[in-house]
């Protein structure tokens, strides 16, 4: 249990991190992101951090929100508890993990 909760609260604090620096941005372009979200085209970084958090472990070091060949996707950069830094690209619209590989 504790375990699960420290793994939650890792969530949480890069989450508000994020949020409070502005590193989720697509190139700039703040307004364009919260338009996707309130118009429901893309999910929350915190929706897609829930449905994916069983599919990987480790903390967060940078996530950005891009579009590649036409997908709208979360290009997430993480920390495994391995120690070996992963990139993990997402689906912004679905949640779907399109790819996850060593950086």
């Amino acid at each position: 249990m504790g375990r699960i909760m420290r793994h939650k609260s890792t969530w949480m604090m890069t989450l508000i991190a994020m949020l409070v620096t502005g590193s989720l941005a697509w190139a700039g372009d703040h307004d364009r992101v919260r338009s996707l979200l309130e118009q429901g085209e893309i999910l929350s970084l915190s929706e897609i951090m829930q449905q994916n958090s069983k599919k990987f472990s480790g903390k967060v070091l940078e996530v950005e929100l891009e579009e590649k060949d036409g997908l709208i996707v979360y290009d997430m950069e993480f920390l495994g508890e391995n120690g070996v830094v992963m990139e993990m690209q997402i689906d912004a619209r679905t949640g779907r993990v399109i790819s996850v590989e060593e950086d």
